[in-house]
């Protein structure tokens, strides 16, 4: 079962058209980008409420980046396979959340 997550409004992020990518910093978010998705997994995540069209969709963590030295950096998200079919206009959209 999908659980109710903490909408961010797009207008929090900063969209790169070239990349297809949403960007934020942790702090921005309130630190609350790692949240459980589904009550049955361990998939983390966040959601984004569109400001334009009030759609929602769910992004589900993919990756941890860190430096050459361990130091982190941030975390890439992709779409969860349910907001991909569900809104297809979105194609690959990714995000990335960098720690501040």
């Amino acid at each position: 079962m999908k659980l109710n997550v903490i909408e961010f409004p797009s207008d929090q992020f900063t969209y790169s058209k070239h990349s297809n990518c949403l960007v934020s910093e942790a702090s921005d978010m309130g630190n609350r980008h790692l949240q459980h998705l589904y009550d049955d997994a361990c998939d983390v995540g966040f959601a984004v409420k569109s400001s334009q069209s009030g759609d929602v969709v769910n992004f589900h963590m993919v990756n941890v980046m860190k430096d050459g030295e361990g130091e982190l950096i941030g975390w890439e998200y992709e779409l969860t396979a349910e907001s991909a079919r569900q809104h297809p206009e979105c194609g690959r959209m990714t995000a990335t959340v960098f720690n501040d």
